[in-house]
């Protein structure tokens, strides 16, 4: 499988598209995944506004953190539906249908001439790749939800139902919760340590990625060009 391309036409629905959940990442303690929604503008909202802990650990969130962005990266979720038939973007749940508590996303890698899309070192087959990213309330923090969630998320979606070949994270040196959690997902170190501009804050910060490889034949291709 290589990694899908845009519609021609656009015409993926929410009705027929893959990985849309609900899923039950765990039963006890109950936690569940499903696709983001409009509705779930308010709770995300409040939620991002707590404090700033996902502001400081993330280089594109804001803080304050406004209904307008809610309702672009909720709207980019489901464009994303509308594009490929893939869904990418879940929330956290206590219950099925209950309010957000956290976020996971996966993005696949997107190629040009600069960037090649990497090939098997030894079938020569293209590789399917996948970022996943994740935050949670502070209010569920310490409960082992996020190490969950990644591992579901690294394991159950994106190997099993999506296919791919490498999975990373990509978390600030100095963030050692993240880092816990693609630990905790199963992901091993891959890139200690690069310097990227982060352009919310108009500084250099460090990053370090974690990755999963279907075959580890494929752990010798390291990716390092990382912008924001």
């Amino acid at each position: 499988m290589t990694a899908p391309t845009t519609s021609p036409t656009g015409t993926f629905t929410r009705e027929s598209a893959k990985c849309m959940g609900p899923y039950t990442v765990s039963q006890d303690p109950a936690l569940y995944l499903s696709a983001v929604e409009f509705s779930d503008i308010p709770e995300m909202v409040r939620i991002l506004n707590i404090n700033q802990d996902v502001y400081n650990g993330s280089a594109l969130f804001q803080y304050p953190y406004l209904e307008s962005h809610a309702q672009d990266r909720i709207q980019k979720a489901h464009d994303t539906v509308t594009a490929i038939g893939i869904n990418t973007h879940w929330a956290m749940r206590a219950t099925p249908q209950g309010p957000l508590i956290g976020w996971a996303h996966l993005h696949f890698d997107h190629y040009d001439e600069k960037h090649p899309q990497p090939v098997h070192p030894v079938t020569g087959e293209l590789l399917t790749v996948a970022d996943i990213g994740y935050w949670l309330s502070p209010e569920h923090t310490g409960k082992g939800f996020a190490a969950r969630v990644g591992k579901f998320l690294v394991n159950e979606i994106a190997l099993k139902e999506m296919g791919c070949d490498i999975v990373r994270a990509v978390s600030y040196t100095a963030n050692g919760p993240s880092r816990k959690v693609a630990e905790r997902s199963g992901m091993e170190l891959e890139l200690e340590c690069k310097s990227i501009l982060i352009p919310k804050l108009g500084i250099w910060r460090d990053i370090c990625t974690y990755a999963v490889h279907k075959d580890p034949a494929t752990k010798s291709i390291i990716k390092t060009d990382y912008d924001y």
